[in-house]
Formats: C-alpha cells, structure tokens, sequence
C-alpha cells in the first residue's frame, strides 16, 4: 500500500508555501511586467511596443501606418527547485508554529532565487554604470536620488508611480537621514522615523529596503567598497510565472522521511532593450549622517 503523508502535510503545506511565497518570497513579482503568454512550459513570449507618432488629418486624405515596430520575445525558461526532508517521527508531533516554518523556508528559497534572476538579467544587459551615476565618493543622498531619477527620465519613461529602486540596508537608512525625504514639512505626516515600513514613495519612486541573503546576490561590487544598484520602470522588464511553486511528496522508505520538492518555473527579460533601467554605484562603506 502507498504510504499516505498527514492531511497538512498533502493540502496545508502547498496552500500556505504557495501564500508566502507570492506574498513574501518573491519580492519583486508587483514589480516587473508578466509575460504575455507561454509556448507550452519551455518560452515565455513577451513584446517590446513601438513608439507611435499621431499626424494631423486633412479632409479626404488616405490614413497610412504610422510604422511602429513591435517586437517579440521568445525567452527560454527555467525550473528552480528546493528541496528538502521531514522524519516521519517529526510530522504529526509539529506544532503549528513549527509548520509554518517548514512553510516558509521553501517558499522563501524558491522566491530569493527568482529575484535573484531578475537582477542577474539587470546586470548582465547594463554591465556598468555611467560616470555621471557614480555616488561612490559620499553616502548616497537626496542630491544623488535626484540626479538618478532625471537619468531615468531622460529615457522618457512615465513618471507614473511605477518606477522601483531597491536599496541595501546602509544606502536605504542614509537616504531616510536626509530631512527632505522624511521631513514633515516636505511629506506630510507620513514620516518614515514614525511609522516604520521598508517601502518609501517619493520622488515618484518606490524606495524599497532590499538586503542580499548572500554578498552579490543582487547588487555587484565592481571594486572594493563600491556596490552597483539598478532603478527601473515596470514596463521595462519583465517576469514570465509560468509556474509558481508546484509540490510534490514522496515516502523514502529506505530513510523513513518524507522527500518534498517545491519547483517554479520562469524566466526574467528585460523588455525595452535596456531602456527604463539604469544602473549606479553608491559607497558600501560611507557612514550615514543626518543632512
């Protein structure tokens, strides 16, 4: 007879890890685009739009195509999997704290290695940053953000609240130090040293507090001190979830554990052929300071 796992082992784990892992785990699903439709479970197609250009009519003249090229995406995908083991012994002694951390370390797992991906893309279509976005002499400031958001601009995507930037821990805590970002009398009362949250609207753009699990992970370090941290606009890239977390268990006999594979199956591309993206370099070692 086929060794049956407990009841919340076969329909609480995949319920809940599904809930972390697109609630928590993978923190930069809102913002990016999805793909626009899969060929069968191996491509991700998305679309690059051209730019359109409305002309002034005169009366009877013949409309003609305003030539505006759109481009198709055919992006491979990938399977990224996290697996791991319960003892038999363990299963119906869990508590439901003791759950839920088996929940989340793989939903977690499988979420860090799809933002993982999407920086890996960022990085390898921008592969340094311009002169003019090195912030590496000070703390990264006010002044700095600002210089940043006009580069981005200048690729003319629109300030539409869907712009994204996230920070490593020093960086984020030495742009909150400047007091027109969390001043009462530039935002209002929504003071970031009064009401604590790891996102940050302003400027038009979504400051998020974004830590590597391990050292570039996320943000390369093209020489010593230095990290390289990317800006972009939603439409510029692109997040194709053809699956996102699938999970399978099985009886290992010989071991008396249960085996659980957790799978999600993807690819990331960036979708305006570098554009809507910029990349910069701050300080990894400057001390933060209240300007």
């Amino acid at each position: 007879m086929t060794a049956q796992a407990p009841e919340w082992f076969r329909t609480q784990y995949p319920a809940r890890a599904m809930h972390i892992y697109q609630e928590r785990g993978n923190r930069l699903r809102p913002t990016v685009s999805p793909a626009v439709r899969f060929e069968g479970s191996s491509k991700a197609i998305f679309y690059l739009a051209g730019k359109m250009k409305a002309v002034k009519k005169d009366r009877n003249q013949q409309n003609t195509p305003s030539g505006s090229a759109r481009k198709k995406f055919e992006v491979d995908m990938y399977t990224w999997t996290a697996f791991d083991e319960v003892e038999e012994w363990d299963l119906d002694r869990m508590s439901i704290d003791e759950r839920e951390i088996v929940y989340e370390s793989g939903a977690m797992a499988l979420g860090r290695a799809t933002d993982i991906e999407i920086y890996q893309v960022m990085a390898a279509k921008i592969t340094s940053a311009p002169a003019g976005l090195d912030f590496s002499s000070g703390a990264f400031n006010a002044a700095n953000a600002l210089t940043l958001c006009s580069a981005l601009q200048q690729d003319k995507v629109p300030w539409d609240g869907n712009v994204y930037c996230g920070l490593p821990s020093l960086q984020w805590n030495q742009l909150l130090a400047n007091k027109v970002v969390n001043s009462a009398d530039h935002v209002g009362s929504d003071i970031p040293f009064v009401k604590a949250t790891d996102t940050r609207f302003w400027n038009g753009v979504n400051w998020f507090l974004f830590e590597e699990e391990e050292a570039q992970d996320l943000y390369p370090v093209p020489s010593a001190n230095k990290q390289d941290l990317f800006i972009w606009h939603k439409s510029a890239m692109g997040w194709g979830a053809h699956t996102d977390l699938q999970m399978r268990e099985q009886w290992d006999n010989r071991n008396d554990v249960w085996t659980i594979n957790l799978k999600a199956k993807g690819a990331a591309k960036e979708l305006q052929e570098g554009k809507g993206i910029k990349r910069f370099t701050t300080s990894s070692n400057s001390a933060i300071a209240i300007v």
